[in-house]
């Protein structure tokens, strides 16, 4: 948290003082918003290198693994498209609401278009494997 703080000082003094591009801001932004939806809600399957590296479920990839995949972007951008996640994600405007005849093991997760980019730009961050 406390980096999250720090990014956002520097972010808005770069802003300020004309620095910086509003682009670049808005990227620091939406990395760090990806980060906290990431830590809040993917970390209860996925591992996540540097936030949860013992966690996760076994059975699961973990976001490092998944960067080795060509595909991995698109699949980062679909994801709540791809099993089990429709019975865990929807978002807002774009799924179905969620179908009383799933199970329900967990809380709904409600997400917007704008936090799947947003989750994106936090991966793209990550490193991948070699």
């Amino acid at each position: 948290m406390r980096l999250a703080v720090l990014i956002g000082m520097i972010t808005v003094f770069f802003a300020t003082s004309g620095k910086i591009s509003n682009s670049f801001a808005s990227n620091i932004v939406a990395v760090d918003r990806g980060r906290e939806i990431v830590r809040q809600h993917c970390t209860r399957c996925h591992v996540v290198p540097d936030m949860n590296p013992y966690g996760g479920i076994g059975s699961t990839p973990s976001f490092s693994a998944m960067k080795w995949l060509d595909d991995w972007t698109r699949r980062f951008e679909i994801f709540y498209t791809l099993p089990p996640h429709p019975s865990l994600v929807r978002i807002e405007g774009v799924s179905e609401e969620r179908s009383p005849a799933l199970p329900a093991f967990s809380k709904e997760i409600i997400l917007t278009l704008e936090d799947i980019d947003d989750i994106l730009e936090f991966v793209k961050t990550l490193k991948t494997p070699e």
